[in-house]
């Protein structure tokens, strides 16, 4: 197939498709809908996303744009805010690390995930020894918001705060000022082990679809086809699950 029909097959799905995000429909910006260059942003993470160029997530995104013929993907790290608050599509196609806590996440979101996951990220459930928490604790106290757990800013099923600084949050943790971090393993282990914060206690909490998010309009709609299509690609080639191995393990189980 060329590119200009494999572009217009993929524009057909995606005005056929229905949008998710509860109904809101993020206005258009791209001046073409079909623009096969596909730019995202990211959070910086320690150890697995501290640059576009190089790391476990570059080469990942490395690996599905090898799968992607009809265009270029790239990245860039940008703050925190601005990945996951302003979540329209001017200057970004897609946006990453998310993870999809439950099936039709999406449907209360102002965006949408890619229908293709690129692995399974587990998260911990880090809190301090001298009040330890578990997973049975954080749900049993949902609707009480009894915890102050600090989080990615996801709908979890339970009260959290967005995490700004990861490497703060944690440190108030260590100091109990906080009663609970929830984060994906590498990113926080790593920190725990630099900074020697022997007061915290480990649990895992769960593993989760790693996945991107777009806007909710046609060229949000474009994308997650495009792009969703190169990661089914990666997958089929094996190459996927060799570049996720290197930016995700499963669940480690140690204590500092």
């Amino acid at each position: 197939m060329s590119a200009h029909k494999s572009i217009r097959t993929l524009l057909t799905l995606a005005a056929t498709q229905a949008w998710a995000c509860n109904g809101t429909i993020t206005p258009e910006t791209a001046s073409r809908v079909d623009a096969p260059d596909l730019h995202g942003i990211a959070v910086f993470l320690p150890q697995v996303l501290e640059n576009s160029e190089s790391g476990p997530f570059a080469e990942l995104l490395k690996t599905i744009a090898r799968h992607y013929p009809d265009g270029k993907i790239s990245f860039e790290i940008k703050p925190v805010k601005r990945v996951y608050l302003d979540t329209d599509d001017r200057g970004a196609d897609f946006r990453f690390p998310i993870m999809k806590v439950r099936d039709n996440a999406d449907s209360a979101t102002p965006y949408q995930f890619s229908h293709e996951m690129m692995g399974k990220v587990t998260f911990v459930l880090y809190s301090n020894k001298a009040k330890p928490l578990r997973k049975i604790d954080i749900l049993r106290s949902a609707n009480l918001a009894r915890y102050d757990v600090e989080a990615p800013p996801v709908n979890w099923g339970f009260p959290t705060k967005s995490v700004v600084n990861l490497e703060l949050s944690l440190k108030q943790l260590n100091l109990g000022r906080v009663d609970a971090v929830l984060w994906a393993q590498e990113e926080a282990d790593y920190l725990v082990r630099k900074n020697g914060l022997n007061y915290i206690h480990r649990e895992h909490f769960d593993d989760f679809p790693d996945v991107l998010f777009m806007s909710c309009n046609r060229r949000g709609d474009f994308v997650n086809q495009a792009i969703s299509r190169a990661i089914r690609a990666a997958r089929a080639s094996g190459e996927l699950q060799k570049a996720y191995a290197k930016v995700h393990s499963p669940y480690q189980d140690w204590q500092p």
